[in-house]
């Protein structure tokens, strides 16, 4: 007699979906006869994909990520070890939802034929707007929720009849381990088990778990703390914290006030799109405005003062007229290649090794795409001066082999020249925004769009080489700093975003307050407001009520989560701060099966997690969705945890 089995798997966003695929891939491929049964527990209390994608959402909110740039299915040549089952990216399956098949793999186009999408999503947006889609639009949020919940559904009616899933609309708040028998299996795993309660008081037994977590809501940390006893204690101040921009409450901004708004990331572009587009505002096209936009307003807007660290906003995706060409990257490829086998933490120093290759590829990349006319030197006589010249002296390089200006500190130090006010700041900042959209608007052909997009392409290949701790501990900040940059170049907004806030910046709507900003409240006047000042803008005092902080908190287990699941984890002493080369801000994890590792250093032998949690140890889980064609360490990750999950449960149970 075989004891019935069962896995749990927690959270069922974009990376759960995909463990989920990896599981059902590898139960698909055995045997029926020596299987027994076995129940799958499927927990969240949100939908499939989580909040961020609901599929109910407004239009208004879009992905910043290119249609044809999305999967959650293994592809054929991908490392992974159990089956590849072919699935339609996003574009694809919108797609075969309209009946156009033209150039894909009949695999996919088997598999789409085997799970039909859902009506919902043709009758939702139409035939014609689903047909205009090309592989570079920048989706509706709400249609990858549709995709999302597709994938899951097909999921689940592939699975094998002696599969049971069990939806449980929950969240998971605790997890400890079932007392542990003497049995021994012969890796010396024990055969106990996990005990998971749920918030609605249910408590399901389980032989491996897999938690897929996600971004996690965070304890508030010192100056937060500060923040909310301010807006405690004075009624007429309004604090909207981090979160979810469906989750925040931006309804409570109020119409035709100033309101501060900290962060000038994609949080930032969601804001003025639900504050503005949302409340009845409109951009109609106008060829005399220096963005090519003019804002009509409704009257319900806010006015916006906005503030981050760095103090400019996110720069425009460039527009490639189609899905951009790889970048080529020599020097770090290179580098990778001789690097990638040094174990060991801190084994690689990153300023010296790394980063002069990432520069030097970047000037490549902008000299490569200079017209001819532009250059007082053949390309390789540049090309070797830029590899033999000091990295500081590059922009020299630039002004006296070429006929143009490029220094890669414009973007380190956007904010280089300060000005008198925020209304100064703003224009300035205007002005280079503009230059930013045109640049953006070149695509291809913009030297200053390929060298930002070879320093964001460099991100994924350094950050796998800096895994689990090879980068030295002194060599990390200037690390962080490039990842930073890849990200305010290559992450940012749609084009026609950028395009919005410099209208919006025409209509006296959102001004800049600067970089570093300082808060604090004034009680000076009849009522209670924040007051925010910042060097960038010369240290003038500017008032609001209502203050948002627009941006996703970076994930920690130093300071304890609100969400309970995770805490109970190292409460009952079952993993480790991952401390290689120094502590960090994430949970440590065995690299070939994602299980976690205990305090002693041994392997736990059924909990894994998957994705953020583990972000210093694995920096690449932070990126998402998987791009075809890339074997993405997003889909390699959620395989070895699916495939560690079921090797623990063929051990569960005495024949």
């Amino acid at each position: 007699m075989i004891t019935p089995r069962s896995v749990s798997l927690i959270g069922l966003g974009p990376r759960g979906i995909s463990t989920l695929e990896r599981l059902t891939a590898a139960l698909g491929a055995e045997d029926a006869d020596a299987a027994g049964p076995l129940t799958l527990h499927l927990i969240d209390d949100a939908g499939p994909g989580g909040r961020i994608w609901d599929p109910t959402q407004s239009d208004t909110l879009r992905m910043n990520t290119f249609a044809h740039g999305m999967t959650l299915f293994a592809e054929p040549g991908a490392t992974v070890s159990n089956p590849v089952v072919e699935g339609p990216t996003i574009f694809e399956w919108i797609q075969l939802a309209i009946g156009n098949r033209k150039g894909i793999s009949r695999s996919k186009q088997n598999y789409f034929d085997a799970h039909p999408a859902s009506p919902e999503l043709v009758a939702r947006y139409g035939v014609e707007t689903l047909s205009a889609f090309t592989p570079d639009e920048f989706l509706p949020r709400a249609v990858y929720g549709l995709y999302l919940n597709w994938v899951f559904d097909s999921l689940l009616a592939r699975l094998p009849q002696w599969v049971t899933p069990v939806r449980h609309r929950a969240r998971a708040t605790e997890i400890t381990e079932i007392t542990q028998t003497a049995d021994l299996s012969s890796d010396g795993v024990s055969n106990g088990g996990d005990a998971i309660r749920l918030s609605d008081g249910t408590i399901i037994e389980s032989d491996a778990t897999i938690a897929v977590t996600g971004w996690q809501a965070q304890s508030l940390n010192t100056q937060q703390q500060r923040i909310y006893r301010s807006a405690m204690e004075f009624r007429d101040l309004n604090w909207i914290a981090p979160d979810n921009p469906l989750e925040q409450g931006l309804e409570e901004i109020p119409a035709g006030e100033p309101v501060f708004v900290r962060g000038l990331g994609m949080g930032f572009f969601d804001v003025l799109a639900v504050t503005m587009i949302g409340r009845g505002g409109k951009f109609v096209e106008d060829p005399t405005t220096r963005g090519g936009l003019r804002y009509i307003p409704s009257g319900n807007e806010p006015t916006v003062v906005a503030s981050s660290r760095r103090g400019y906003p996110f720069l425009p995706q460039a527009d490639y007229g189609g899905l951009p060409t790889p970048a080529t990257m020599p020097r770090l490829q290179q580098v990778v290649r001789a690097l990638s086998g040094r174990a060991g933490s801190e084994s690689i120093d990153y300023t010296a090794e790394v980063y002069p290759a990432v520069v030097r590829d970047a000037y490549q990349a902008y000299v490569d795409t200079l017209a001819p006319d532009a250059l007082r030197a053949s390309r390789d006589e540049i090309v070797r001066a830029i590899d033999a010249t000091d990295l500081a002296e590059l922009p020299t390089v630039i002004d006296t082999l070429t006929t143009t200006s490029f220094d890669l500190g414009r973007w380190h130090q956007p904010l280089h020249d300060s000005a008198a006010s925020a209304e100064e700041l703003t224009e300035l900042i205007a002005n280079s925004l503009a230059e930013d959209i045109a640049e953006a608007a070149q695509g291809a052909s913009s030297p200053v769009r390929a060298a930002l997009w070879s320093i964001g392409s460099a991100r994924k290949p350094t950050q796998i080489l800096g895994a689990e701790g090879r980068y030295t501990a002194e060599s990390r900040p200037l690390f962080d700093q490039m990842i930073a940059l890849g990200q305010m170049a290559c992450s940012g907004p749609p084009l026609f975003r950028s395009r919005q806030l410099l209208a919006l910046i025409d209509a006296s709507l959102v001004t800049f307050l600067g970089a570093s900003p300082l808060l604090s409240v004034d009680t000076d006047s009849d009522r209670a407001r924040w007051r925010m000042t910042s060097p960038s803008s010369g240290n003038t005092d500017y008032f609001a009520r209502t203050l948002v902080d627009a941006w996703v908190e970076k994930p920690t287990v130093l300071r304890p989560a609100r969400d309970p699941f995770v805490r109970s984890v190292f409460d009952t002493g079952r993993a480790r701060v991952f401390a290689q080369p120094v502590p960090s801000a994430s949970l440590e994890l065995c690299p070939d099966t994602r299980r976690v590792i205990h305090p002693d250093g041994t392997r736990d032998p059924r909990l894994h997690f998957v994705g953020i949690p583990a972000h210093e140890q694995y920096p690449d889980t932070t990126i998402s969705p998987p791009v075809p064609g890339t074997d993405p360490w997003f889909i390699q990750e959620t395989d070895k945890a699916a495939s560690s999950a079921l090797s623990v449960i063929t051990r569960v149970g005495v024949q």
